[in-house]
């Protein structure tokens, strides 16, 4: 039989080419750095690695205390402390369902809760960083690296979130559950610490191949992430009457579904394929929580002023700031677009969240997100919010994600009496996380229930917080100072990192800036670490869906 070669099938050939020779270049790298490579103990690469996390003395015990170490290269290293991980984190977590289903109704029984969703999350994340430890495949892309050290930081802000729920708790089982989540946080600081010190080896054995692990290009090659399709392009630009969607939602009954939680819970599971919910307008009175296996969903509203989704839930009233939230998402590849969340439990009931974000490679769009203390939670993982507005008062942008806002409107609102305004609170707490909040071309003004009060850009949550501001519209509400400090206090003053890059208006004027050690008037250079090509390898996947954004900084 005669076979006659067809374009297509000639490129299909090609592809399969480039693939494998691809595969056996990333095995080839591997080979040759995982060779290079210095045993653990004999030379102190564990103690070397280990200065760069934020407490060197617990990684070095969290490391020293594995089977084997004086046998094992760094990247078997890597490997043993994330599966010692992996097993801390089960065992913790079936200590805290022990715990939870013994517990009385009320806030310690929430903050359990928590902490079991959150454990189940970083098993997950621990997971996905072995199978990536494993393939090598960080050695020798940008992206994977990234992907790594995105999934070890969720990891540790986990750990993090389920300590804070359990502070209002009292006696045995916060204290049982603390000692539990810290010997964890220790060993992920470690094996963040580690992948640190392999990547840096990689990433200097590598430039003669012309491949950096640790500083990403503005035009990194390779195809999209499976979950996002060049169908996707459309998406966030079609008109509702024009797009093409799975179900819709109206409170009226004429179609599928009257709510959005069950519409989501209509949603397949771990679908490669985006999954559409067209929300029509409304004001829908719902606590929707997409959860981590309702993968690709996208939820297209009337409008950022039509179709509201809203619920008053807060710490006052007796539950977390992790659970408060109206809308939660934690599905990998979620869009939203011209949808509103909000809370409106109001600023005397303290921390209620509007949005909270722990899904990865996450886009919002024409969203507003509207409430006071605590509005939106960027918990963990990447993000992208472009032409979105954020109301509120006491760190209404806060958690410890890798998210960079573009093209927002961030209006400050009335707050309590006597209260000060913090726009930012960046939870980042060891400095090989490379997580951050970076705010780019955005116009941070008030909103029409303003009183004058002291405004600032931000206020160190935790150590190592982490805030830029690049060529944004400063209004007069921002203090001269800029910034603040936590409670008055000089916590993180030298260990956080906070910039400005070229902004403008009468709240922009540098010459009155705070003087910490932290605090800095960025470069080009500097400045171009945040954005959305550097920052959260924006181009990698941001490019199917048709989003309008910059990929660096503006002209």
């Amino acid at each position: 039989m005669n076979y006659i070669a067809t374009k297509d099938s000639l490129c299909i050939n090609r592809r399969r080419r480039d693939l494998v020779m691809a595969k056996a270049t990333v095995t080839l790298m591997a080979m040759l750095i995982c060779a290079s490579l210095p045993l653990a103990y004999s030379n102190n690469f564990v103690t070397s690695a280990c200065k760069t996390a934020a407490e060197p003395e617990p990684c070095v015990s969290s490391l020293a205390g594995l089977p084997g170490l004086p046998h094992l290269n760094p990247t078997q290293l890597l490997k043993a402390s994330i599966k010692a991980a992996i097993s801390m984190v089960q065992k913790t977590s079936t200590m805290a369902a022990g715990l939870a289903g013994r517990a009385s109704p009320g806030l310690e029984k929430i903050a359990l809760q928590d902490c079991i969703d959150l454990l189940d999350e970083t098993t997950d994340h621990l997971t996905e960083v072995l199978q990536h430890v494993l393939s090598l495949d960080f050695i020798t892309n940008n992206f994977e690296a990234s992907s790594v050290n995105t999934f070890l930081s969720a990891g540790l802000t986990d750990q993090d979130t389920c300590i804070e729920g359990m502070a209002a708790t009292n006696g045995y089982v916060k204290s049982q559950l603390q000692t539990s989540i810290q010997k964890i946080s220790h060993s992920i600081s470690s094996a963040l610490a580690m992948f640190m010190a392999i990547a840096k080896i990689a990433d200097f054995k590598s430039t003669s191949h012309s491949r950096r692990l640790l500083s990403a290009r503005h035009g990194e090659s390779g195809e999209l992430p499976a979950w996002l399709s060049g169908a996707d392009r459309r998406l966030l630009l079609d008109s509702t009457t024009d797009l093409r969607v799975d179900a819709v939602v109206a409170q009226d009954g004429s179609r599928n579904y009257t709510t959005i939680a069950d519409a989501v819970n209509g949603a397949p599971e771990k679908s490669k394929q985006r999954y559409v919910i067209y929300v029509t307008a409304g004001v829908y009175y719902e606590k929707v929580e997409i959860s981590k296996r309702k993968t690709n969903l996208m939820l297209v509203g009337d409008g950022m002023d039509s179709t509201i989704i809203t619920g008053n839930q807060s710490v006052v009233d007796g539950t977390t700031t992790y659970r408060s939230a109206t809308f939660a998402v934690k599905g990998r590849g979620f869009i939203a677009r011209d949808i509103s969340f909000e809370n409106t439990a109001g600023p005397y009931k303290h921390q209620a969240v509007a949005l909270r974000v722990g899904s990865d490679l996450s886009v919002f769009y024409r969203c507003r997100i509207d409430g006071f203390q605590d509005t939106l939670y960027a918990h963990s993982l990447r993000q992208f919010y472009r032409e979105c507005e954020i109301y509120g008062t006491v760190d209404f942008i806060f958690g410890n994600a890798a998210a960079v806002l573009q093209s927002c409107k961030i209006m400050a609102r009335k707050p309590m009496e006597k209260q000060t305004i913090t726009i930012t609170a960046q939870g980042r707490k060891e400095p090989n996380e490379n997580t951050g909040i970076s705010i780019h071309d955005c116009n941070v003004t008030a909103a029409p229930d303003f009183v004058p009060v002291p405004t600032y850009l931000g206020r160190p949550w935790k150590e190592y917080s982490r805030v830029v501001f690049l060529q944004c519209y400063l209004d007069d509400i921002i203090e001269p100072q800029g910034w603040a400090q936590w409670n008055s206090s000089d916590f993180a003053l030298n260990t956080l990192y906070y910039g400005e890059y070229m902004n403008y208006g009468p709240g922009a004027d540098l010459p009155k800036r705070i003087n910490w050690s932290g605090y800095h008037t960025l470069d080009t250079s500097q400045a171009n670490k945040f954005t959305v090509a550097e920052f959260i390898r924006g181009n990698k996947w941001l490019p199917s869906t048709g989003i309008t954004y910059f990929s660096g900084l503006k002209d």
